[in-house]
């Protein structure tokens, strides 16, 4: 349960970093007045915020599928690895 609340924070984080206004959008938008670098939550249809977290999980999608692969393939092998036996160490 703490691994499942810990990434539900990690990817809160990140799509809370991408809605508000950063500190680096801040200064660009009033040294060259460029609303591109403004917060991603001044859309009011907020497309470009659902767009780019949808990139990133295509990007950490196909990531995963590259890493992970070739589990099908010994998905038999790894099945018959034998059963491991805990022995409790002898302490004197």
């Amino acid at each position: 349960m703490g691994v499942f609340l810990f990434t539900s924070a990690i990817s809160s984080a990140i799509g809370e970093a991408f809605v508000r206004k950063s500190a680096f959008a801040r200064v660009c938008e009033a040294l060259v007045n460029d609303p591109i670098s403004a917060a991603l939550s001044t859309d009011p249809l907020l497309v470009w915020n659902y767009g780019s977290m949808a990139v990133l999980s295509l990007i950490a999608g196909v990531a995963f599928w590259f890493i992970f692969q070739d589990l099908d393939a010994r998905e038999d092998e790894l099945n018959e690895i034998p059963e491991g036996a805990y022995e409790k160490p002898v302490t004197t």
